[in-house]
């Protein structure tokens, strides 16, 4: 089981805040992928509807979309058994010029929702988002 844990630990996990943003960006430029977890409570952002409350949300994946037009692809992970899991990977979710930072975060919001309503049971929810 060792084994198994470090073949698939993650290599460039970026802290928050300024340095991690400007060390995200730097990643971002050099081709890789960037997963983030939009679901966490934050201290910078904008208050945006989740789950019909206001709530902080990160604004880092509407402003990489605003400045480079990248497409969002939510992904979400489902726990089957023990250590089996299924991986579901959604059709890219692109938005055209006309959509504001608050228009886009507040759709990712809504996406997030859904992923968590198929099997709320599923949600790892250890803080208060709405804090």
């Amino acid at each position: 089981m060792e084994n198994i844990r470090k073949k698939y630990i993650c290599r460039t996990q970026i802290k928050k805040g300024k340095t991690g943003t400007r060390d995200l960006l730097k990643l971002f430029k050099n081709n890789y992928s960037i997963a983030l977890m939009i679901d966490q409570r934050v201290s910078e952002g904008i208050s945006v509807n989740f789950f019909n409350h206001e709530a902080k949300t990160t604004t880092i994946p509407a402003q990489f979309i605003k400045k480079y037009g990248c497409e969002i692809v939510p992904v979400y992970i489902e726990r089957k058994q023990n250590f089996n899991f299924k991986l579901y990977i959604k059709k890219p979710v692109q938005f055209d010029n006309q959509f504001t930072i608050e228009d886009i975060t507040l759709k990712l919001n809504e996406i997030l929702e859904e992923m968590i309503l198929k099997n709320p049971d599923q949600w790892i929810w250890s803080h208060d988002r709405w804090k």
